[in-house]
């Protein structure tokens, strides 16, 4: 699909501007896709890109949008929607568009667009661009926008979940893409998950309908800006938002919002992670009508988060109905991991005070993985379940393992869910013991990771923070780490309270994976790799004597891809040379980076550019998780496992140069072109880990290099006029 930043590139002199004629288009006709185009995972409109003018009835009020954007002036990026002038501003398929009202090539906001009123008809010429998918319009100038009349302001229009989103919160094109941009209506749907997130200043839920349909409402508009929180549009019509997060379970009568699409599902494989689909953005607090909200079960907790086989578990909840009573509670488990819901024991909660619910699970055998919910009733007939689940998906549980001594690292990482992949030990203080796979020592990743030694899967943990002692930790030590579980935008990691060594040290065989394997590798963030987060591994070809090839050289952001051989349509990501704590962690004792111009720099061994010309037999690191992508973060060059790098990528035609004999002893010869006119070149030897094992400089067309005392192998030989390098050359050692 073609892409077009918001932000066009181009300065528009503001008199050729007005002086052009552009011609004029329908909202419907910009908006419009044929389904055949749908069908083909094509929802792109026919103008895209195009100079255009069209006409359109104002939705909402410009004063109501809520986008911080720090590229703005002002902070508060604009945006309205427009349905089509047709039919008098009543909404039909395909008559609504977004316009983000910024001026094309400036950072400025246009004023009529932040001023424009609900009902105001708008004529306005404009660029058609797109982002994450969906169609929007941009002013050309400060003088494109103008006010042509005024009509009544659109009513919303009544649009099934269904049509929108499937039960996995996936875009439906064929239905959903005629109401891109409108002010819809969704009816008797229930809270199933509240997501709050930005230090607990904004938050998202999700709702769905009685055929379990679910579709994301989201914080564009003052309608879900948090209670308290100052809004950041300065023409707003509240300094503070007034939105209270729902309780999971809550029933609305309907909500109201226009539909901004962030392109999800099977259409759009490299979507970011947090991509909501076609999204429902609630304009003000009219935009909801709830129903008696059902009672809120909160606080779930268990006496002993990681029992023995003797000790039996006492479960505690608070629950509480705001506008009635509670009327029964009971608390269901089961030890057999195979048990639907209809065959979990039950037993009564009892109501010992106020809010507080108790109830016991007995003791079970060792290793027992034991599953639980909790179920309240009120006086108006609600049920609500904690934890949560689809009305038409897989039942939803919390769980405990039972252990002989407390806590271990697969209790942190597993989750049986098949809708979630957080720890069940979320927020918890725990304590677990591993051996140390990556740490702080010179020459390694700069991270500190330990990973159980009697595991293969669900075996690693990143741990954070801590005290100084984790500096002085080495590979192969055995620790105790004692702190409090977190979830950092999916990523599993343990906030150190206290790290010991124990004195004990330990081997960690890493775990073989085909970065080709397309069950693993084939999408974003395959669940079945998560089961690998935080654990050392090692990237191999399956095939006899087969490598493991750079695939793309440069997926930005410190990233490339490998696979296996060089045919590989399947591959896996790789992270060097770039570290922001929790969004990159690539080692800077690593060599080979996806870009020496921009990540080179800060490395603490030779930064060496990869090429789609680079293998490997193998290549190892620890499995991290961030922006919607999982990917290997090898440690320091001897990571990569005999790197081979193919010779087209190495020769420079800049020079006439030779270098002889090749493969050489002890001696080679240089020979520079005698036209090439120079005063001094400098001549580097560069081992296969990235270390320069000869620097020096020559000043005549024909030199010699003593190679004696180097060990047999390849290396690369460069050689530099100042900052031009001149030649770049495979050199075998025998």
């Amino acid at each position: 699909m073609k892409k077009l930043l918001l932000s066009i590139v181009g300065i528009f002199v503001a008199g050729a501007a007005i002086a052009q004629t552009y011609p004029y288009v329908d909202i419907n006709q910009i908006s419009f896709v044929s389904q055949a185009s749908l069908q083909s995972c094509n929802d792109s409109s026919a103008y895209l890109g195009d100079t255009i003018r069209t006409r359109g009835i104002v939705i909402m009020d410009g004063n109501l949008s809520e986008v911080s954007s720090g590229s703005i002036t002002g902070g508060s990026r604009p945006f309205i929607h427009l349905t089509d002038t047709a039919n008098g501003g009543a909404q039909f398929a395909f008559s609504a568009i977004n316009v983000m009202g910024v001026d094309a090539g400036t950072s400025n906001p246009n004023n009529n667009i932040e001023n424009a009123l609900a009902g105001d008809i708008i004529d306005i010429t404009c660029i058609v661009s797109e982002f994450a998918g969906g169609i929007q319009l941009q002013p050309l100038s400060s003088t494109s926008v103008t006010i042509a009349g005024v009509s009544n302001a659109p009513a919303p229009v009544v649009v099934p979940v269904g049509d929108l989103q499937d039960n996995q919160r996936v875009n439906q094109l064929t239905t959903g893409e005629q109401w891109e941009g409108a002010y819809i209506e969704i009816q008797n749907v229930t809270v199933t998950g509240v997501s709050t997130f930005s230090g607990g200043n904004r938050t998202e839920i999700t709702v769905e309908d009685a055929n379990g349909n679910r579709i994301l409402v989201a914080d564009r508009y003052l309608g879900m800006r948090m209670s308290g929180v100052a809004t950041v549009n300065p023409n707003s019509p509240s300094t503070l938002g007034g939105f209270v997060p729902p309780a999971i379970g809550t029933v609305y009568n309907y909500i109201r919002g226009v539909v901004v699409q962030d392109e999800n599902g099977p259409c759009y494989p490299g979507a970011s992670g947090f991509a909501g689909g076609y999204e429902i953005n609630p304009l003000d607090s009219n935009s909801f009508d709830k129903a008696a909200s059902p009672a809120i079960i909160s606080n779930v907790a268990r006496s002993v988060l990681v029992p023995n086989a003797s000790q039996p578990v006492t479960v505690t909840a608070d629950i509480i109905d705001f506008d009635g009573v509670v009327t029964a509670a009971t608390l269901f488990y089961t030890a057999d991991q195979t048990a639907p819901a209809n065959l979990f024991q039950s037993v009564t909660m009892t109501n010992p005070s106020g809010s507080l619910y108790t109830a016991a699970i007995p003791a079970n055998p060792l290793d027992s993985v034991v599953r639980y919910f909790i179920v309240a009733l009120d006086d108006s007939s609600n049920v609500t379940s904690s934890p949560s689940s689809s009305i038409s998906g897989p039942l939803n549980t919390y769980f405990y393992t039972v252990r002989a001594n407390g806590a271990t690292i697969m209790d942190i990482q597993f989750n049986p869910s098949t809708t979630s992949d957080a720890s069940p030990l979320e927020n918890d203080t725990v304590t677990v013991k591993g051996i140390v796979t990556a740490s702080f020592a010179t020459g390694d990743l700069g991270y500190l990771y330990i990973q159980d030694a009697t595991a293969t899967e669900n075996a690693g943990i990143f741990v954070n923070g801590g005290p100084v002692t984790v500096f002085g930790l080495n590979r192969g030590d055995e620790v105790t780490v004692r702190g409090w579980v977190e979830e950092a935008f999916g990523f599993t990691r343990l906030n150190a309270l206290t790290v010991t060594a124990t004195s004990n040290t330990g081997t960690i065989t890493p775990v073989v994976i085909n970065p080709s394997d397309a069950a693993l590798f084939g999408t974003r963030a395959s669940s079945d790799l998560e089961k690998y987060e935080s654990m050392l591994l090692r990237y191999e070809n399956p095939m006899m004597n087969g490598t493991v090839n750079v695939k793309d050289p440069n997926l930005g952001f410190g990233e490339f891809e490998v696979g296996s051989g060089a045919l590989a349509t399947v591959g896996a990501r790789v992270l060097t040379a770039r570290q922001t704590l929790g969004q990159a962690q690539g080692s800077l004792d690593v060599s080979y980076t996806s870009d020496t111009a921009q990540y080179g720099a800060g490395l603490n061994v030779t930064p060496i550019q990869l090429t789609a010309n680079y293998t490997f037999d193998a290549l190892e690191g620890i499995l991290f998780y961030a922006f919607g992508n999982f990917k290997l973060t090898p440690r320091n060059n001897a990571d990569f496992v005999n790197v081979i790098v193919g010779i087209e990528s190495l020769t420079s035609n800049q020079v006439e140069t030779a270098i002889y004999p090749n493969p050489a002893e002890n001696q080679v010869n240089i020979r520079i072109d005698e036209s090439y006119a120079f005063n001094n070149l400098n001549v580097q030897v560069v081992d296969l880990t990235g270390r320069i094992v000869i620097d020096t400089q020559i000043n005549s067309a024909m030199s010699s290099l003593n190679v004696d005392g180097l060990e047999k192998g390849i290396y690369l030989v460069r050689i530099a006029n100042g900052s031009e390098t001149i030649h770049a050359s495979k050199l075998i050692l025998k």
